[in-house]
């Protein structure tokens, strides 16, 4: 049976034509030897000076590698991050969440970055002005984070909220709109929203939180917790895979209603899907129907204080929370 790591390897592999591949052969130049069916890389090992007799083996398909000297083991991640002197943290954003999504271009330098100015090859991006001050983000509490208005084309009038990697490049965005146009959100076309998670502190082994929406991420984000977003109630393959690589426990997030209580089933499987069983829920309290609203009406403290309320995600809490909601999962 194929482990949870060839699943996921294979799967972002599938996005170009072996992002593993073409890394290992740059990286190791003529110093290897292909096994006959083409997938095993025989290498000198990188934790021995001069191993003439290579006793390190990489499988290029998966990313599982080997040292047959030393012992040691790992994923593609764990490789990633000897050889580029990188934290597994650096390694798991570039090439799971940044490289899976650009399609493989090398080793990018990590630089400082104004946020004011948006470094983005998406379409419209160059009609976005960054807002300061704004009279709905102010409304929503959170504006101590960057958001930007479109000034013309598609979105123009949108408040637009921005996803941004460590790069300060602008990969995904969302326009909300500020009156009463539809929808109400309009997504950018680069990619699919069932691809995207916002950004998070992917080093971190505290518990992360996945939200329905923006707001309520951001919410969580100002009072000190570590949050994305799926973007919607239903989490896609494409999110869980890039989820399963987190440290720490996951918590599903999700609003109070019914679409809620469902998405959180979903959530229970695709990360069953990953072997993942750290699985933790928290619910917004009544009368509240999500994090955000919660932050507005009753303040940091509270809102803090109510989502470290977490317990177990299993079948017996899902049927409980469906039970006490009345509706059925």
């Amino acid at each position: 049976m194929m482990s949870l790591l060839e699943a996921l390897i294979l799967f972002m592999n599938m996005g170009s034509d072996s992002y593993i591949r073409k890394y290992c052969l740059d990286k190791f130049q003529s110093n290897y030897r292909l096994s006959s069916d083409d997938t095993e890389l025989v290498v000198p090992s990188i934790f021995i000076d001069n191993d003439y007799k290579r006793h390190m083996s990489i499988n290029i398909e998966t990313g599982l590698w080997r040292c047959f000297k030393t012992g040691e083991v790992g994923n593609f991640l764990k490789l990633y991050a000897i050889l580029e002197k990188c934290s597994y943290r650096e390694a798991y954003e570039k090439f799971v969440f940044e490289d899976f999504m650009a399609g493989y271009k090398g080793r990018r330098p990590i630089e400082e970055f104004d946020p004011n100015q948006i470094d983005s090859d998406l379409d419209e991006a160059e009609n976005f002005k960054v807002v300061e001050d704004h009279p709905f983000v102010e409304s929503r509490g959170v504006g101590q984070f960057k958001f930007y208005v479109a000034t013309s084309g598609k979105y123009r009038g949108r408040l637009i909220i921005p996803f941004i990697n460590r790069n300060g490049k602008l990969f995904y965005f969302q326009g909300r709109a500020l009156g009463d146009e539809q929808p109400k959100y309009l997504n950018c076309k680069n990619l699919k929203s069932s691809q995207v998670l916002y950004p998070f502190d992917y080093g971190s082994q505290e518990p992360l939180y996945i939200t329905e929406g923006v707001f309520d991420c951001l919410s969580l984000q100002a009072v000190g917790l570590n949050a994305t977003t799926t973007l919607s109630c239903f989490t896609s393959r494409e999110q869980m895979l890039q989820l399963s690589q987190y440290a720490g426990p996951l918590v599903c997030a999700f609003d109070s209603d019914d679409a809620g209580i469902t998405g959180r089933k979903k959530f229970m499987q695709l990360a069953h899907w990953i072997r993942r069983d750290d699985l933790h829920t928290v619910v917004p309290p009544e009368p509240f129907k999500d994090w955000n609203e919660i932050l507005i009406k009753k303040g940091p403290d509270f809102l803090k204080k109510s989502a470290e309320k977490t317990g177990k995600l299993d079948e017996l809490h899902l049927t409980y929370l469906a039970y006490e909601k009345g509706c059925t999962i």
